[in-house]
């Protein structure tokens, strides 16, 4: 059972719109996910459908970074277990949103998939068997992880989610007297985010996790690839999977 109190149906719908939105306004303004943005733009422009299908997307944050960073699907679809269902883009792009719980359900569409930060909310086998399945698709897969199980990375996450709420929710969009009341009146969201973010550390895949998944659900149709990238206070585990022709 997840520790992460966003993962359960009985937390309140707008506390996680509220946690979502605030994630995806750091991964935007601190540029999280930049080292992934090229190798998303290139497995976008060798996709044929040029079909994006992103999981557990939560307020989109990562994918819209991609967006400005000029990564342009033919299609998108943005799926999560508690989808927001509602077009957060420019009037350019046009996205889709579609209620899937991935260990339940097909993932939907065409294209690449990519899972941002999203990945360590599984178990081992439930890890095992989401790339089991996507590699019997044969289409490409891209997943991020920015949390380490580091000491450095947990009081990263600390510092974010207690000063960095109170730094940066009245600029949080949509704008929400509730989100500033339960912030600086009554802080449950100090509490409810800090909490998740921490236990995202502590669940964080390590390298030799990662390299062992590679290793053990890779096939002779199908490969998956491990590596890291960016700076030490920010480093990015990126694991890839590409058919093999």
């Amino acid at each position: 059972m997840s520790l992460e109190l966003e993962d359960h149906p009985w937390f309140p719908a707008w506390m996680r719109r509220h946690q979502m939105a605030f994630l995806s306004f750091m991964a935007l303004r601190f540029h999280l996910y930049q080292p992934v943005a090229p190798l998303v733009r290139q497995m976008l422009e060798e996709e044929a459908s040029g079909a994006w299908t992103d999981c557990c997307t939560g307020a989109a944050g990562p994918v819209q970074y991609m967006l400005q960073q000029g990564c342009r699907p033919a299609q998108l679809l943005l799926t999560d277990k508690y989808p927001i269902g509602t077009n957060i883009f420019s009037h350019e792009v046009s996205a889709r949103w579609e209620a899937v719980d991935v260990l339940q359900d097909a993932i939907p569409g065409q294209g690449l998939i990519t899972f941002f930060n999203a990945f360590h909310h599984f178990t081992t086998a439930q890890r095992q068997q989401l790339l089991t399945q996507i590699a019997a698709t044969k289409r490409p897969l891209l997943i991020a992880e920015i949390t380490q199980p580091t000491v450095p990375c947990w009081m990263l996450v600390n510092l974010s989610t207690t000063l960095g709420q109170i730094l940066f929710a009245p600029f949080i969009k949509p704008f929400s007297w509730r989100r500033l009341f339960f912030t600086y009146l009554v802080p449950v969201h100090l509490v409810t985010v800090t909490w998740d973010g921490c236990v995202s550390v502590l669940r964080s895949i390590r390298r030799r996790s990662f390299e062992r998944l590679c290793v053990d659900t890779s096939t002779t149709e199908y490969r998956f690839r491990f590596q890291q990238s960016g700076p030490w206070w920010r480093k990015v585990s990126i694991l890839t999977g590409q058919p093999i022709s």
